[in-house]
């Protein structure tokens, strides 16, 4: 009998329809990563056709060329599908242009070898019209919920079909436990709900040579290096953590900090860290490195001294984790599920949200310590590999399809 990856007989195996916007491409290689890794993970253990609706708009926002058919994205197959849609204006009709995106392909997979689920990531839009496609081809729908989902629940219209979407769905998959707080107090029934936290690549995030990653880099071996890693956007409050190193300089002026972060939807926010960067008079101090390959955020990583986010929003933070598998200490604020691997003095330090000065007396103490111990903090990091992530988001899956 021909065997799974997982051991079962063949045709046990899922047959699971993803369906996810965020997703690495050749204008945006780093969006979505982790999505794309646990979808990767779960196509060891299903048979996963992963979708990626693409927005498009004519002459304003034209289709890329990429976007057409099936393409390999870090060897793991994805076809883009073109999505109308109207940039910046008539938010609350997203839902309908995705779904019209997908449902054709969708409703063409019972007849092609079967379709038992239909996959959602993020909440808005995908969530809410891969629940109608689903229901319309009488099959169960999945929500995992990323963190976005705070923000529109909150919004007019949007969060309207935001909570149908999740009470309608056969269950929610949350990346944290506050996100799975979110979706029961919006009527979600707790036993309809999981928490499957992100993981990260082991083989790539572990310690390193910090003089080794320092030469590389061409930095001193001395200097007090902090480095961010977040995009370049507001709810990351990078501009707060920009203050509290401006209050750091004083006490080590030879400090340096790397924000390493692609430019994303807020164009003018990049601006606003340089300026408030050169109005407190560090910004010769002040890196903006850009949106580098993992391998080039590895190395500063080893080269620094602490990892720091002023994060409003998160979900389960892949930045914080990949920090800590590194060994670094850890000066963050408890959104999403930071406060369940930060613990104070043991691997860092929590802050309250837009506090600079909490965080710069953090960054102090951090700095102040010489007995950190990088492969004690990355050894102790309870965090799991993106194989245990698949395999257990295809057990949730069967336990829910398979009553």
């Amino acid at each position: 009998m021909i065997r799974s990856h997982a051991g079962e007989p063949a045709e046990a195996r899922l047959r699971v329809l993803s369906v996810c916007r965020s997703l690495p491409t050749p204008d945006d290689p780093s969006s979505g990563v982790f999505v794309l890794n646990r979808l990767a993970a779960m196509r060891r253990y299903a048979e996963v056709e992963i979708l990626q609706p693409v927005p498009h708009f004519p002459l304003v926002k034209p289709l890329p060329a990429w976007a057409h058919g099936t393409r390999q994205v870090r060897d793991t197959p994805v076809t883009a599908e073109p999505m109308f849609y109207v940039p910046k204006f008539l938010k609350t009709l997203d839902a309908m242009w995705l779904r019209r995106s997908i449902e054709a392909t969708a409703a063409t997979m019972p007849r092609r070898g079967g379709l038992d689920l239909i996959d959602a990531h993020f909440g808005y839009p995908d969530g809410a019209a891969c629940v109608q496609v689903a229901a319309r081809l009488g099959v169960p729908s999945f929500i995992t919920v990323r963190g976005v989902e705070n923000e529109y629940l909150q919004q007019p219209g949007i969060g309207t079909q935001l909570a149908e979407a999740l009470r309608s769905a056969t269950a929610c998959i949350c990346v944290s436990h506050s996100l799975r707080e979110l979706v029961v107090r919006h009527g979600v029934a707790p036993e309809r709900t999981t928490v499957i936290q992100n993981a990260i690549d082991r083989e790539a995030f572990r310690p390193g040579d910090r003089a080794a990653a320092r030469v590389s880099l061409g930095l001193d071996q001395s200097v007090p290096l902090v480095v961010s890693v977040g995009h370049l956007v507001v709810r990351k409050r990078h501009h707060v953590l920009i203050e509290a190193f401006a209050r750091l300089r004083r006490r080590h002026p030879e400090a340096r900090l790397a924000i390493i972060g692609a430019v994303a939807f807020e164009a003018e926010y990049p601006e606003r860290l340089q300026r408030t960067a050169a109005d407190l008079g560090v910004a010769d101090a002040v890196q903006f490195v850009g949106n580098v390959p993992q391998s080039r955020v590895v190395e500063w990583l080893h080269a620094a001294d602490v990892f720091a986010l002023g994060t409003e929003r998160e979900g389960c933070c892949n930045a914080v984790l990949e920090a800590l598998a590194c060994g670094l200490p850890v000066v963050t604020t408890p959104a999403g599920d930071n406060a369940w691997f930060v613990k104070d003095g043991v691997n860092g330090c929590l802050v309250p949200v837009d506090d600079p000065g909490a965080m710069e007396a953090a960054l102090a103490r951090i700095l102040a310590r010489t007995d950190w111990d990088r492969d004690r903090i990355s050894r102790e990091l309870p965090v799991g590999t993106w194989d245990d992530v698949g395999r257990a988001v295809v057990a949730f899956f069967r336990n829910r399809v398979i009553t």
